[in-house]
This record gives C-alpha cells, sequence and structure tokens, in this order.
C-alpha cells in the first residue's frame, strides 16, 4: 500500500444546506471557498408545497472541512 494512501483522511462533513436557487448555492460556495472548505454541490427535484402534482428544484450544498482529494489520471465520464 502506498505512503499516500494510508495517510488520507476523508473529509468530514460540516454541514448541508438547502437553497431554493443556483444563485443562492453559488454565494454558499463563494463562502466556503473564503474559508478553504470543501463543497459537494447538487440539485434535485421535491414536490411543491402547494401543488402536489407538481415539482420544484431545489439546491443541495453540503460544506465539508477539505476539498476532496481528486486523482489527476482518472477519467470521470
Amino acid at each position: 500500500m502506498s505512503q499516500d494512501v494510508a495517510e488520507f483522511t476523508a473529509p468530514q462533513l460540516l454541514t448541508t444546506h438547502v437553497v431554493d436557487s443556483a444563485a443562492e448555492a453559488l454565494e454558499a460556495v463563494q463562502a466556503a471557498d473564503v474559508l478553504d472548505l470543501g463543497v459537494r454541490v447538487y440539485n434535485r427535484l421535491v414536490p411543491d408545497t402547494d401543488d402536489t402534482e407538481s415539482l420544484v428544484e431545489e439546491w443541495v450544498v453540503e460544506v465539508y472541512t477539505s476539498a476532496p482529494a481528486v486523482d489527476p489520471d482518472s477519467d470521470e465520464d
């Protein structure tokens, strides 16, 4: 086993924010960047609270203690 692999510690989740717009998600990402924190951002569709037959988009911003490590040699398709 490589020494680098043995010393790797996965980033710890600090908080999760759910916001209504991409602009709010971007603001949260920029704030995390200022604090040198890692983030994971994704959007999802959830049932509308006013109309049960429609869906609304919400953005999820997960804030971590550091940015996740990425292997530059791996191809992600």
